[in-house]
């Protein structure tokens, strides 16, 4: 919701913020205690305008976002697009960190980097596409955007966006076979890279037998 406020910058301080309340909050929710460090990689962004990825330089990715911001607030509806496809993004991104929290790749003592490198690889090839159709009408039910995160800053977002929850709820089935493709993807890629790291690490003992 944060790409329609109709302010540059505004707009992109509040979407880093809840961006890097998600992984927290859903830590909170399940009864784990998650790092800060682990934390702040789970909600950096992954790719695009807004990452050290996304641009060559600072004064390149600074005038490409203020005119881009500025006019996409002039043709609404090209924001209203953005915002469909950045919530869609967060559902999928909220979503893998709850089933990285339930399959214990974030307690303590495990290798949460390679769990983070995971994270990354996943969403970066998950198509948000399945779930625009929810995103459009949380979207099109918005109302005073600014007004709206502003409370949920201050009073927790479960709370203040309950009633868009509640409509969510009656049409949230079908969406869930995308969530679910998504995990498989990232349970794939993680015992991949388990099973790569436990070759490299055979590969480098049996060097060090042969030395001696």
């Amino acid at each position: 919701m944060s790409v329609l406020i109709p302010l540059p910058l505004i707009d992109i301080a509040f979407e880093v913020l809840f961006r890097r309340r998600i992984p927290g909050a859903i830590a909170k929710a399940r009864q784990l205690e998650i790092t800060p460090n682990v934390r702040r990689q789970l909600g950096k962004a992954v790719g695009g305008p807004l990452s050290l990825t996304g641009c060559f330089s600072v004064v390149f990715a600074a005038g490409r976002y203020v005119l881009k911001r500025i006019w996409r607030k002039i043709i609404y509806i090209l924001a209203m697009k953005d915002a469909t496809t950045a919530l869609s993004e967060y559902w999928h991104r909220a979503f893998l960190i709850d089933h990285m929290v339930r399959a214990g790749h974030l307690g303590p003592g495990v290798d949460t980097d390679l769990a983070v490198g995971v994270f990354n690889r996943t969403l970066l090839v998950t198509d948000p596409s399945p779930l625009m159709g929810l995103a459009r009408l949380t979207v099109a039910n918005a109302r005073h955007v600014l007004r709206l995160l502003l409370r949920a800053r201050r009073l927790g977002a479960a709370e203040v966006t309950r009633s868009l929850g509640e409509l969510l709820s009656l049409q949230w089935e079908p969406a869930q076979a995308s969530m679910k493709e998504m995990a498989t993807l990232y349970n794939q890629l993680y015992a991949a890279a388990v099973d790569e790291m436990t070759r490299s690490r055979d590969a480098i003992k049996d060097v060090e037998l042969r030395r001696k």
